[in-house]
């Protein structure tokens, strides 16, 4: 009998762009909050590793550093684009609007008070590819 395993949205999203681009290397990026003592991971994210424990895909490369938060830099601009000049009572909005679509997550990364004060965030990158089914 053959087992199917049970994969994410975003899993499933990932595996299908790895198989479109079979035999390319493909890279992503992830951002985790800084937590503890300040020590970045040390495995790959949750939903990568599952998906390399049941053999979809390998990683060649991962690295992981230190930076502010691209996400929320992203989202901030989105949130602001048709602004002319946004200003800190826009700022105070968004981060709220921000932190409460976090609600129910394990990892909530907050941007600070002050305007533009993107959080600092471990960016771990790494490229993998499909494994082709032998």
């Amino acid at each position: 009998m053959v087992l199917i395993p049970t994969l994410t949205q975003v899993q499933l999203e990932i595996l299908r762009l790895a198989k479109e681009n079979a035999g390319e290397t493909l890279r992503l990026s992830f951002e985790s909050p800084m937590m503890g003592h300040g020590e970045p991971p040390i495995v790959h994210p949750s939903l990568i590793q599952e998906m390399v424990d049941l053999g979809l895909v390998e990683v060649q490369k991962s690295r992981i550093h230190c930076d502010i938060s691209q996400f929320q830099r992203q989202c901030w601009f989105e949130y602001c684009s048709d602004l002319e000049l946004p200003s800190i009572y826009a700022w105070e909005l968004w981060r709220e609007e921000f932190i409460a679509s976090q609600d129910g997550s394990t990892t909530l990364i907050t941007p600070g008070e002050e305007f533009e004060d993107f959080s600092y965030v471990w960016v771990q990158e790494m490229t993998f590819q499909a494994v082709q089914p032998s």
